[in-house]
């Protein structure tokens, strides 16, 4: 499969049908990759993929990264069903154009929840939950595909993966208020959520503001229940299900069961899934007659 890719991308680069291709190569240890940006054709030899490839490389097309604005005419990239997921949902809200985007598409068996759970092969304890369940291990928009590309049914509605959002939803309001004030507990606002979603595409953030300051910038109970709250419900209708922010954590605080539970709501509100069209604009920036109301109180 991966010489496919390899032979696509340095095909893109020789012909100039692109101006970089995005993809993954051997990282630092043996249980990481790294993302790599190939502008050469003779450097696609780099290109890897496999369950190590954890990282989101949608998050290098957010047009608020520097590192986006090179002049590039074309960017191809690896995409695995989620990443594409991101993307798909960056064109829908206008952050991209679908003709600026070249997407070569992987088949995916799930990555690995951490580099370090890495022992040679990917199974059961070392599984990242937002695979379990996945209908996308067949990306679903490509311009490039190894082999054959079967039909596979994504109509189904969307389950939470992690067992922690029904158990949460479970718990009476004091004692989920409770979790979440333990688990906020350790935040100390370093703001790496923020910075590995894709769809933090705010040129300056709501938190940096300082005329006016709408979120008290200091790690305190206030300020870190303002942040994460405030985060979250910008991305109702919009999270794609990465995972990214939990992973970068660095004080391991799951920061998107927020979002998996408000993909819950958005669904059964709307019928919206982010991440599955181009053209479907998500509810919160649309406006139908037939729009549900039971639940304005």
């Amino acid at each position: 499969m991966i010489e496919q890719i390899r032979n696509q991308a340095r095909k893109l680069l020789e012909d100039g049908d692109v101006d970089v291709v995005i993809g993954y190569a051997e990282g630092s240890d043996p249980c990481r990759t790294t993302p790599v940006f190939i502008r050469k054709a003779e450097d696609v030899d780099k290109l890897i993929y496999d369950p190590r490839c954890i990282n989101s490389l949608p998050l290098y097309l957010n047009k608020r990264h520097e590192y986006t604005r090179k002049g590039w005419k074309k960017t191809a990239i690896i995409g695995k069903g989620c990443d594409i997921r991101a993307i798909v949902q960056l064109i829908a809200e206008n952050q991209l154009k679908r003709d600026e985007i070249y997407i070569l598409g992987v088949p995916c068996e799930g990555q690995v929840s951490h580099p370090e759970k890495w022992d040679g092969s990917l199974h059961d304890g070392n599984r990242a939950t937002k695979c379990i369940g996945c209908d996308v291990m067949t990306p679903h928009e490509t311009d490039f595909f190894p082999g054959d590309k079967p039909d596979v049914d994504r109509s189904n509605p969307y389950e939470v993966t992690s067992p922690k959002v029904a158990n949460l939803m479970e718990l009476e309001l004091d004692k989920r208020f409770a979790f979440w004030r333990t688990d906020f507990d350790r935040c100390f606002k370093c703001y790496a959520c923020r910075e590995v979603c894709p769809h933090c595409s705010c040129n300056v953030c709501i938190t940096d503001e300082t005329t006016p300051s709408w979120i008290d910038p200091a790690a305190h109970k206030k300020g870190v229940f303002s942040w994460h709250l405030t985060r979250a419900m910008h991305l109702v209708g919009r999270c794609t299900g990465c995972g990214e922010c939990t992973r970068a954590c660095p004080m391991d605080i799951q920061v998107d069961l927020f979002n998996q539970r408000m993909k819950e709501v958005v669904q059964d509100s709307y019928s919206y899934k982010p991440g599955y069209s181009l053209e479907d604009k998500h509810p919160l920036i649309t406006y139908q007659v037939d729009d549900r109301e039971d639940f304005i109180k």
